[in-house]
C-alpha cells in the first residue's frame, strides 16, 4: 500500500467512526441537517456560479439528510467566520468549498480557527509532498505554497489525491465541519472518498426518495387552491414550483426504500384522484414526450401549422427521439399568405375575423391536417410582442386549435410575457390542448 493509499484509509477510518453527537454507530432516527457555505468573491459578482454546492447537496439527498441554508461569502475573513458560526448554530454538518489556496485572500483555515477556536501547525509530511508535486512537472515550489500545509491540531487531516490542497473533517461541540477545495473535480472526488462513506455510516441505509408530478393548464395558485383537501390530510411538506407552463408538485419520504416508495405511492395515488388528467406526467416526462407515446400507442399522427410560435412547437416534437413514426410536418404560417398558401387558409376569413382569431386558428389546425394527411392538426397564432397589439387583440392573446376526426377543439389565451417566454409557454399550451383532445375524445 502506498502512503497516500494509508493515508486516505485512515482518514476514511477517522471519519466513519460513530454518530455526530453521540459518538455511536448512526441510525435511522437521527435527524441531520446540513450547511454548505460557498467561499469566493468571483462567485460574487456577474461572471462565475457556485456549482459545487450542487454536487454536495446530491450526496446530502442520497442519504435523506436536509440542506437548510447555502451561502456564498466572499473573501473577508470577518464575514467568513460570521457565516461559520451562524451555519453551525443552524445545522449539525457544515460543508466548505474554497479558499485553501496558497495566497493571501484563501482565508478559509484562519476563519475556521477563528470561528471554532482551533490551533494550526505547519505539517512537514504536506510540504515534502508539495515539493515532490512541484518537482514532477520541473519546477521549485514557491514559498507561498507552504501556506497549503498548515493543518488544524487534533483533527483529520484529509488527503488530495487530484490537487494540493488537502481537506479535513473537523469535530466540535458536537458538529461535524467538513473542508473541501473549491476546484469542481478536486472536491467531487473527495465527496466520493471522504463524506459518502461518512454519510453512509451515520444513517444506517436512509435514503431520501423523491417523485415530481407534472401539471399543464393551471396556474399555480389554482394548484394551490386545489390542494386545500390534500394539505389537511398531511402535514408532511409539498413543494409546489412552477416554471414554464407547468406546475410541479415534489413529493419526498426518507427512510427505507420499501417503506418510504409505499408512502409516495399512496400520496400519489391521493394526487391523481384530486387532479384527474391535468398531470401529464411525472418525474423526467416532457409533455411532448407524453404526447409522443399517447401518438405511438394509438398509431397516429399529428402535424402544425404556427404562425406566432415560428416552428417552436414542431421542434419540441421533433426533439423527441422516433418522433418520425407520428410527426408528418409542419408549416411556419407567419404571414397572412403564408396561412393561404401552406395551410389554405381561406383569404376572406383572415379578412373578416383577422389572422389572430378563433377561426383563423381552427382553419390553421384543420389545414395542417389536411395538407399533411394526418389524424390530428395543431393551429397557433398569436401577437408574441412586444409591438403588434391592438385595444380588441393586446400583445400576448393567443388562439390555439386542434382538429381531428371527431371536430376541433379552440383554447384563447392571453400571455403579456417577455417573447422567448411567451412562445414556450404557447408550445406547452398547445401540446397539453393536443392531449386533452386525444384522451377525452
Amino acid at each position: 500500500m502506498s502512503h497516500s493509499e494509508a493515508e486516505q484509509q485512515s482518514a476514511l477510518a477517522t471519519a466513519q467512526r460513530g454518530n455526530p453527537v453521540t459518538g455511536r454507530p448512526g441510525n435511522a432516527a437521527t435527524k441531520y441537517t446540513a450547511s454548505i457555505i460557498a467561499i469566493g468573491s468571483e462567485m460574487l459578482g456577474p461572471t462565475r456560479v457556485d456549482t459545487n454546492s450542487l454536487k454536495v447537496t446530491a450526496a446530502f439527498e442520497s442519504f435523506g439528510i436536509g440542506v437548510v441554508r447555502k451561502t456564498v461569502v466572499g473573501d473577508r475573513q470577518e464575514e467568513l467566520v460570521d457565516e461559520i458560526r451562524h451555519s453551525l448554530d443552524h445545522s449539525s454538518i457544515l460543508i466548505t468549498s474554497g479558499g485553501l489556496g496558497p495566497t493571501e485572500d484563501d482565508m478559509t483555515r484562519d476563519a475556521l480557527a477563528a470561528a471554532l477556536g482551533l490551533e494550526m501547525e505547519i505539517d512537514l509530511g504536506i510540504v515534502e509532498r508539495l515539493e515532490k508535486r512541484f518537482a514532477a512537472r520541473g519546477w521549485v515550489m514557491p514559498e507561498v505554497n507552504k501556506r497549503q500545509a498548515n493543518v488544524f491540531i487534533g483533527q483529520t487531516m484529509l488527503p488530495n489525491e487530484r490537487g494540493t490542497a488537502p481537506g479535513f473533517h473537523i469535530e466540535k461541540d458536537g458538529k461535524h465541519i467538513w473542508v473541501f477545495p473549491g476546484v469542481p473535480h478536486e472536491l467531487e472526488w473527495m465527496v466520493a472518498a471522504y463524506l459518502v462513506p461518512w454519510l453512509a455510516s451515520i444513517t444506517a441505509g436512509q435514503s431520501r426518495f423523491r417523485r415530481v408530478l407534472k401539471i399543464a393548464g393551471m396556474t399555480e395558485s389554482g394548484v394551490e387552491e386545489k390542494l386545500k383537501p390534500y394539505y389537511a390530510a398531511h402535514p408532511e411538506p409539498l413543494t409546489i414550483l412552477a416554471t414554464s407552463g407547468q406546475t410541479e408538485l415534489h413529493l419526498a419520504e426518507d427512510g427505507a426504500e420499501i417503506e418510504a416508495l409505499a408512502v409516495i405511492a399512496s400520496r400519489e395515488s391521493e394526487l391523481r384522484e384530486l387532479f384527474g388528467d391535468k398531470i401529464f406526467g411525472a418525474d423526467d416526462d416532457t409533455l411532448e414526450g407524453v404526447v409522443g407515446r399517447i401518438l405511438t400507442e394509438r398509431h397516429e399522427t399529428v402535424a402544425t401549422a404556427e404562425s406566432c410560435t415560428g416552428g417552436l412547437l414542431a421542434s419540441r416534437i421533433t426533439d423527441v427521439p422516433g418522433s418520425s413514426a407520428y410527426f408528418m410536418g409542419g408549416a411556419v404560417c407567419y404571414t397572412a399568405a403564408a396561412k393561404r398558401d401552406l395551410a389554405g387558409v381561406d383569404p376572406e376569413l383572415i379578412r373578416e375575423h383577422g389572422e389572430v382569431s378563433e377561426p383563423v386558428a381552427v382553419a390553421l389546425a384543420r389545414g395542417a391536417r389536411e395538407r399533411f394527411g394526418t389524424t390530428y392538426g395543431i393551429g397557433v397564432t398569436g401577437i408574441a410582442g412586444p409591438g403588434g397589439g391592438t385595444e380588441a387583440k393586446p400583445v400576448g392573446t393567443v388562439h390555439i386549435a386542434v382538429a381531428g376526426p371527431n371536430g376541433q377543439k379552440h383554447r384563447k389565451l392571453f400571455w403579456p410575457i417577455e417573447r422567448t417566454l411567451f412562445k414556450r409557454i404557447t408550445t406547452q399550451s398547445a401540446l397539453d390542448l393536443l392531449r386533452l383532445f386525444i384522451v377525452r375524445t
